[in-house]
């Protein structure tokens, strides 16, 4: 996920820090980085601008991700990934959209990756939102950038665009642009290790009235993943219940979410996931359904999942 990238980024940078009398500028940064284990986004941003110049003064970062120039704007991607993650979309929009902008005015181009980073995040913050409308060309700016995407952001990038071509109503080209890849020599990739790419194309395909090859297709993902079927089922119910959502089919989609928030707490995820994959399958209905009560309004509800979500281990939808 992108915001455990964004947290294994910043540890990388803190870890190059070197000892001396006065604190190094990432030691500083590292320091601050405790507010947020704390929730205290808002702090973590002043003492970030109290830190790092403001966007105008800053150099042209190499564009190398763990280069020593490129490393600073990562604090600006774990905030913004952390506003995110705290229902502040406004707060979210505010930072990311700064950066990106700051990054583009300083003649970073597409290829870089700081700007593929905020691109990417800036459509996630659009998307849960329920903005496909705005998230739509910043996935279509990526995938522009064809063999320079960074590999990073490539899956989440292909299937929030089919998502965004799905409610868009382009039901055919979602249908199209969803299919699995081939691997050099012709043969067809298989459903393990690509869940999601797999059970994107079998709803885009539900979605082009295609519901007995759908069908088949499940039972392929299912009989062939590493994962049980409930987890495939739910990746697949999940993006269902965003395109409801989408249609303004309030009802139905809150019912996938009370169904899948509640399946997991009686059930286990197999052992050959490990311990970090399998905490992300039984949070992804948690953090969808607190995403879609916020949107709403219901910030009573929506602080309680974030509660539970902070309890596992996931504050801000970061799983450690």
């Amino acid at each position: 996920m992108l915001r455990a990238l964004i947290v294994i980024m910043l540890l990388a940078g803190g870890a190059s820090a070197h000892n001396a009398a006065r604190p190094s500028l990432d030691e500083q940064l590292a320091s601050a980085g405790q507010l947020l284990e704390t929730g205290r986004t808002s702090e973590y941003e002043r003492r970030l601008r109290q830190l790092i110049p403001k966007p105008e003064e800053e150099p042209i970062q190499d564009s190398q991700m763990l280069s020593p120039t490129g490393v600073h704007y990562v604090p600006w991607a774990l905030l913004g990934a952390s506003y995110l993650g705290a229902n502040d979309y406004a707060d979210a929009e505010r930072v990311v959209g700064e950066r990106l902008h700051a990054a583009e005015v300083r003649g970073e181009t597409g290829a870089a990756y700081p700007v593929q980073m905020f691109l990417s995040l800036m459509a996630e913050v659009y998307k849960v939102q329920g903005k496909h409308a705005a998230a739509f060309p910043l996935y279509a700016r990526l995938l522009s950038l064809n063999d320079q995407l960074s590999a990073d952001f490539q899956l989440r990038t292909e299937l929030g665009y089919v998502e965004c071509l799905i409610v868009r109503g382009e039901i055919a080209t979602a249908e199209m642009v969803s299919r699995p890849p081939v691997d050099p020599d012709g043969s067809h990739v298989g459903p393990s290790f690509h869940e999601g790419i797999f059970n994107t194309h079998a709803v885009a395909m539900e979605e082009a009235g295609h519901k007995a090859e759908a069908a088949e297709l499940e039972a392929k993902i299912d009989a062939e993943s590493r994962r049980t079927a409930p987890a495939n089922q739910q990746d697949r119910d999940l993006l269902r219940a965003r395109l409801l959502s989408a249609r303004k089919q309030d009802a139905a989609a809150e019912a996938i979410y009370r169904k899948w928030t509640g399946y997991w707490k009686t059930s286990n995820v197999p052992g050959i996931i490990d311990t970090k994959e399998s905490l992300q399958i039984r949070t992804a209905a948690l953090t969808g359904y607190c995403h879609f009560l916020s949107v709403r309004g219901r910030s009573r509800e929506a602080l309680a999942i974030q509660s539970q979500l902070t309890a596992m281990g996931c504050r801000f939808g970061m799983c450690e």
